[in-house]
């Protein structure tokens, strides 16, 4: 089927959504103006991978290899997309984590335009809705926005989080076929609180301190209601927002908007998929897991109330689901009445009676190793960000009582993992069941390679924004989401093989993408989110008329 394009010559070869380079054929570089303007070679689109394969490997640094694919992304989304989906293993880790971290880091000094996003800033109060219909040059689908106060385990990176936007988007389109034409990223910049950025005269974004309290949360909504405005039906995903917002936003906007926090709610059903997967191919029964989670922030609360969930829904009441689960942070282990408890984690405090009689540090604190040592965990999960927080000490002991420990360390980037899973293997004879948050090599093992999962976000969140637009529900219910964990824990090879990975292969992520989309779209019918009419008999159709795949269209110029 012939594409229309609206741009001839030049202008065409800019325009990522429609430039195929060196694939246009002659009667389209005829028609089109482009003579002159190319090789005269005709080539495939697999052709053109190929060179770009060639390229890539030639760059040594991570850095400079997303230099190089980011340009592919602003030159042609077909060639990027189907390079990205063709390389997946090599490719992936670039535009996503781990590199994408030290792009962030390195914003101020990389910085060029186009970016392929919009800013919007507090000095644009009152205007945002006519500042906003700046960057959009057709329907949206899908908006993907941070204040990026919360980046990956980085923190406050200003400006520079609309990366983070943009590599998630790419990861939309890979694992779930969403449509690159009809998303948009977008940086809420309200200021940032590093002073290497304030100091910086590079740093492109506003250098003064981050709004905060009513004005803060004004400027959010004034922000919702251009986007309900211009972009109307669109799915909001909320990324990498602070502890002191991402619960508040979420809370006030999900049920008026469909929307969701990856930090909070794709993080927390990619988690407790792993620990489901797990229990199942042990044979364990989920209301006898004790789980211990190191870190208490918004991923760290946000997994706390997925697993509340599961465990509910094997049987257990929500308080009883509660006292499974010890909740460690700054402070030591959630204890009733500790000041600066956030409304995420308060329901975590045990009683200080209950432990009145445990070891406690110089300062007060109950630390990780008295809390493995007094509760016997079977799963320990880390969102601390804190290097090697999982020692040598604390895995031994949780070892000692559990024949084979649930241990996953899942900060972001790696070198802010809690543990290495060599280590986690070695010190726990083989015997640990391992998944991560940032990608490790298989580790060798007297009985052979251990593959080891990366609990990725990717694994969920696709599928869920994408069942959500293809379908056009109203809101992303938790029932929807436990959905996707479920159709994604059933594809974990763990699941099956305690020996085998605790999380899908990457090289799976499309198929894994499918399986939750199917579920969670399933799940929103069910639940009277679907438009009027709309059944679960017509879910895989809906589906796969609104799945993007990258591949050349014949471009006219009728319009």
């Amino acid at each position: 089927m012939d594409q229309p394009v609206g741009k001839r010559g030049l202008d065409l070869l800019r325009d990522p959504a429609f430039n195929k380079g060196t694939a246009f054929c002659l009667a389209e570089r005829r028609s089109l103006g482009l003579e002159g303007l190319l090789p005269p070679q005709v080539e495939s689109l697999e052709l053109q991978v190929q060179r770009c394969w060639e390229a890539f490997c030639l760059l040594q640094g991570s850095l400079d290899r997303f230099a190089y694919v980011d340009g592919l992304r602003r030159s042609n989304l077909v060639l990027f997309h189907r390079f990205l989906a063709d390389h997946l293993e090599a490719v992936l880790p670039i535009v996503y984590t781990p590199t994408v971290g030290a792009v962030i880091q390195g914003f101020s000094r990389s910085y060029r335009t186009p970016i392929e996003g919009v800013f919007l800033s507090i000095d644009q109060r009152g205007r945002l809705r006519q500042v906003l219909r700046n960057a959009l040059s057709g329907p949206v689908d899908l908006v993907l926005v941070t204040d990026s106060e919360g980046i990956l385990g980085i923190g406050d990176q200003g400006v520079g989080g609309i990366h983070i936007c943009q590599g998630k988007l790419a990861v939309y389109t890979l694992c779930a076929g969403l449509n690159p034409n009809r998303v948009l990223a977008v940086a809420l910049d309200v200021g940032t609180n590093r002073p290497s950025l304030l100091a910086n005269p590079l740093y492109p974004g506003l250098r003064q301190r981050r709004l905060v309290g009513g004005a803060y949360l004004a400027f959010v909504d004034e922000f919702v209601q251009a986007v309900r405005l211009e972009c109307p039906g669109a799915c909001l995903h909320w990324e990498d927002f602070g502890t002191s917002h991402a619960r508040t936003l979420l809370d006030h906007y999900r049920w008026t908007v469909p929307s969701f926090n990856d930090d909070i709610q794709g993080t927390s059903g990619v988690v407790s998929a792993a620990v489901l997967a797990a229990s199942r191919g042990l044979g364990q029964n989920l209301v006898e897991q004790r789980i211990v989670l190191f870190g208490a922030g918004t991923a760290g609360c946000g997994i706390a109330e997925g697993l509340v969930r599961l465990l509910e829904g094997a049987g257990l009441s929500r308080e009883q689901a509660r006292r499974q689960i010890w909740a460690i942070d700054r402070q030591g282990l959630l204890l009733e009445g500790m000041a600066d408890l956030s409304k995420a984690a308060a329901p975590l405090a045990r009683d200080p009676a209950e432990v009145s009689q445990w070891r406690r540090d110089n300062k007060g604190r109950i630390d990780l190793l008295t809390v493995v040592e007094q509760v016997r965990p079977t799963v320990l999960i880390g969102t601390s960000t804190v290097a090697a927080a999982f020692s040598q000490q604390v895995v031994a002991a949780m070892a000692s009582h559990c024949p084979n420990p649930v241990i996953l360390p899942l900060s972001n980037p790696t070198s802010l993992a809690e543990a290495n899973p060599a280590d986690l293997l070695a010190w726990s004879d083989g015997r640990a069941l391992v998944a991560t948050g940032s990608p490790f090599d298989p580790v060798a093992r007297p009985d052979g390679m251990r593959e080891i999962g990366q609990c990725n976000n990717c694994f969920l969140f696709p599928g869920l924004g994408f069942a959500t637009v293809a379908v056009g529900l109203q809101a992303i219910s938790d029932g929807m989401i436990d959905a996707g964990l479920e159709a994604l824990a059933a594809l974990i090879p763990a699941s099956r093989n305690p020996q085998a990975s605790l999380m899908p292969a990457l090289s799976d992520a499309a198929a894994v993408g499918a399986a939750v989309a199917e579920a969670v779209a399933r799940a929103g019918v069910r639940e009277g989110l679907a438009p009027e009419g709309i059944k679960e008999d017509d879910v895989a159709e809906l589906l796969e008329r609104s799945r993007w795949t990258p591949h050349y269209h014949k471009q006219s110029t009728s319009m």
